[in-house]
């Protein structure tokens, strides 16, 4: 049977119950509508394949590019329906039945403004798949008319292979509208691509049959392991068989390939469940009933589905500076059945040489909590399901499924007055009904103190979210209850948004304590300014924050005050920057004027020479640039937000922990910004505080559709705050950054001693040049937290061997918003 009769016997013709269609291809002159950049290199056609409303799609085809094809492939046409002001989505079906997945854009303009300027989209292709996309008018600029819309363009870029998918029921739909359902046989072609996906599923499995039988198991875990292989077989021969039927829905279709996607990676899963039981039993804890393993605070173990990497030792060790606190994970898993009411706890204070003692109530052992991500965020990410994040200090003995895996997050804080050394002592791991597991504890206590404020000045919000920090009523209290809590974090209490005065009792606590570096006066220009009133709205902002500075001025704070401005502007804003910075220099000399306005001269090559302080986002931070400009007497901080994206360091909910840390840390090291710039810590939206777990309520979306951008802490019990894994590492980056100063601060000092230390003073210069094995750049570093404590202890090791170190203090009495420059 020809293949077109073969498909369009598949067909049921099924009218359009909602919606208006632009496209259906169903006739030549639809197809004719649209026009090719290069007809001579491209293809557009009806063709009977894939078509999921009616018999034909849109087939598009370009050549693989070579040097010097035209780069960028596109078609457009001028739609047949114009006014778009009823509809809010345009859906439209993809299918790709090839294996890469090609980048594909749509720009939707009117006649007046490029289709560059209107409406994009970028396409997420499926690999040999189908995708049914709705897009949101809701994104059109204000300038484009809605009325008169008349450019759809489509495009791709430089395809590696041969490009050929296929377009079909593209649908205008008004609010409530559904688009049309697509034809069964459609939904069975798109099976069939998707059936040929299952390889890497089979492979998967046969890997973790192998590992079963290679491994040197226990018989009864042995036997356990197989009960789970056959499930897995089971599961994928019920997929196959489901794909093959004639009567699926494209829901079904969706559900399985999800089952299908998600596949290999239950097969690694149980590859990791066979490698944690062959390494408790031969080199960690042989317990009968649970698998007990370690794993460092740089990683998140997911506590379903995903495979995941601990490792196994009979004793878990940890080194720590005076003043420091550090983390280490205990992960413990069921060998069979459900655990009920586990707990870790330290048993006793730890023990070191002539009776010294590191107090046992130094040591935090908190259950590690998970929040549930539901849809893929705009970034990608290796997983979409429960991610470990709240650390809930105040949680009591939990429960363990049968096939989850629990962390539980064991925090030290070092004493500023501990005696350096090492110590020992017991961690035990408690379950109900059965004998406890134990853990030998080997703490390691250096010989030098960090900070009590944050090493690196900082501007960061914090939004006081009183209905969900314990209330309105009880905020006179809670406001210090959460300035201690981010003090410890090496975070001030500070807003970039604030438009009246700062909290002063909270600054003047913050300075007492030793802990204040920086706060923000005021906001100013965040929102636009009327033509013809410039002179009145700077006059205006001056009055404004005139008695914020005024009381700064009278409490001795003005070293440790800014004004920050101009959020994100560009460089048609940059005469009004300037007018306005000289306006505030002459109003308050004192102050540290900061931007985030996009200038990567840095002030070098604009207009604006008037601000202190430039703060680029991480990836546009230029070393040299950085270095003429502060020549030129400016700072120049660094920032992130819900950019930059992977390969850059952030720390989404989904990013590795590892990122947080080195972005403080090695690349504050490495790169030496003056600052850091943060807009949000608690973006919570409707969250309600967390009062059970570890499987919390916590939604984890914060700013628009990201998960954890802005909102680094979440809200417990009473209101009080609680702690991410994300938070966590912030601070642990920046203890590692404060190592650095440290040895620096040694360096100089050790400069001006004896020439028999040559040998110190060159290793300490290699140490602080942050070794390539960790960090080349922003975009390619190491995430083996082994790579981070080999530094870390390296510098340690080097600060202890100074005979200075003792007198060393790199941040002076008095180190406020200018930083270590400004320090004598």
């Amino acid at each position: 049977m020809p293949l077109s009769r073969y498909l369009l016997a598949w067909m049921i013709p099924l009218s359009l119950t909602g919606g208006t269609m632009l496209y259906d291809f169903e006739t030549e002159a639809e197809v004719s509508a649209w026009t090719l950049r290069m007809p001579k290199q491209d293809q557009l056609s009806q063709d009977p394949r894939y078509a999921s409303h009616g018999s034909f799609s849109l087939r598009f085809a370009t050549p693989a590019y070579r040097k010097p094809m035209e780069q960028w492939p596109a078609f457009q046409a001028v739609p047949a329906v114009q006014d778009w002001r009823p509809y809010d989505r345009l859906v439209l079906d993809i299918t790709n039945p090839h294996e890469e997945s090609y980048f594909f854009e749509l720009m939707i303009s009117d006649k007046k403004v490029p289709f560059r300027s209107g409406l994009k989209f970028r396409f997420t292709l499926p690999s040999r798949g189908h995708k049914r996309f709705v897009i949101p008018l809701s994104g059109f600029p204000a300038k484009v008319d809605r009325s008169r819309i008349s450019t759809l363009h489509f495009f791709t870029q430089r395809p590696q292979t041969a490009m050929e998918i296929f377009l079909d029921a593209m649908v205008l739909l008004k609010a409530g509208e559904s688009p049309p359902p697509a034809t069964p046989g459609f939904v069975h072609q798109v099976a069939q691509l998707v059936l040929g996906n299952t390889s890497d599923a089979a492979d998967a499995l046969e890997k973790a049959r192998q590992t079963l039988e290679t491994t040197d198991l226990s018989v009864e875990e042995r036997q356990r392991g197989r009960q789970r292989l056959a499930k897995l077989q089971a599961r994928l021969d019920t997929i196959k068989a489901r794909m093959q039927s004639t009567n699926m829905t494209l829901a079904d279709l969706e559900t399985l390939k999800e089952d299908l996607a998600h596949f290999p990676r239950r097969c690694e899963r149980l590859v990791s469940r066979l490698t944690f039981a062959h390494a408790s039993r031969t080199q960690g804890v042989n317990h009968p009933h649970m698998l007990v393993g370690l794993a460092s605070s740089m990683r998140k173990i997911l506590p379903r589905e995903m495979p995941f990497d601990v490792h196994c030792n009979r004793t878990a060790t940890i080194s720590l500076a005076r003043n420091e606190e550090e983390a280490l994970q205990v992960l413990v898993m069921p060998r069979d059945a459900a655990l009920k009411k586990v707990f870790v706890e330290v048993v006793g204070d730890l023990h070191g040489k002539d009776a010294t003692v590191f107090p046992a109530s130094q040591v935090e052992c908190c259950v590690t909590g998970y929040v549930q991500t539901r849809k893929a965020p705009p970034y990608k990410v290796s997983y979409v399901g429960w991610w470990p994040d709240p650390i809930l200090d105040f949680l009591g003995p939990i429960d363990i499924a049968a096939d989850d895996i629990q962390s539980f997050w064991i925090r030290f804080r070092c004493p500023r007055d501990q005696r350096a050394g090492q110590y020992h002592g017991v961690l035990r791991i408690h379950a109900a009904g059965m004998p406890p597991a134990e853990l030998a504890l080997e703490v390691t206590v250096h010989d030098f103190v960090l900070p009590e404020h944050t090493p690196l000045p900082t501007a960061i919000t914090f939004f006081e979210r009183k209905p969900q920090m314990g209330g309105k009523e009880n905020w006179s209290t809670m406001k210090f209850v959460y300035a201690d809590f981010l003090a410890d974090y090496y975070i001030d209490y500070d807003s970039l948004y604030r438009h009246g005065p700062p909290d002063f009792d909270i600054l003047e606590h913050l300075h007492r304590e030793g802990k204040l570096v920086a706060f923000n006066l005021g906001n100013v220009f965040n929102g636009g300014i009327p033509a013809g009133h410039v002179e009145q709205a700077v006059a205006k902002t001056v009055e404004r924050l005139r008695p914020a500075y005024d009381e700064a001025k009278r409490r001795g704070l003005l070293d440790y005050a800014y004004i920050y401005g101009f959020d994100e502007r560009g460089k048609d804003q940059f005469p009004l920057l300037e007018q306005c910075a000289k306006a505030l220099r002459r109003a308050f000399p004192e102050v540290l004027l900061m931007t985030t306005s996009y200038d990567h001269s840095f002030g070098l090559k604009s207009v604006v020479k008037t601000v202190d302080a430039w703060c680029p986002l991480t990836p546009r931070f230029d070393k040299k640039r950085a270095a003429r400009a502060r020549k030129a007497g400016k700072y120049v901080w660094w920032y992130i937000c819900c950019s930059p994206k992977s390969p850059y360091a952030n720390w989404f909910v989904e990013s590795d922990a590892i990122e947080a840390r080195l972005l403080m840390g090695a690349m504050t090291e490495k790169y030496r910004p003056d600052g850091f710039l943060y807009y949000s810590l608690s973006i919570w939206n409707k969250n309600k505080p967390i009062e059970s777990g570890p499987f919390t309520r916590w939604n984890p979306v914060s700013w628009t559709t990201y998960h954890g951008d802005g909102s680094l802490l979440c809200s417990g019990p009473g209101g009080k705050p609680v702690p991410t894994i994300r938070l966590e590492n912030y601070r642990d980056g920046l203890e590692d950054f404060a190592y650095a100063c440290i040895l620096e601060a040694c360096l100089k000092r050790h400069g001006n001693g004896p020439r028999a230390s040559d040998d110190w003073q060159a290793q300490a210069k290699a140490a602080l040049d942050v070794p390539s094995s960790l960090l080349t750049d922003l975009h390619t570093y190491s995430r083996n937290p082994a790579d981070v404590y080999r530094w870390r202890e390296r510098m340690a090791a080097l600060i202890e061997a100074s005979p200075n170190h003792a007198r060393v203090n790199p941040w002076g009495d008095h180190f406020g918003v200018r930083g270590l420059r400004a320090v004598p």
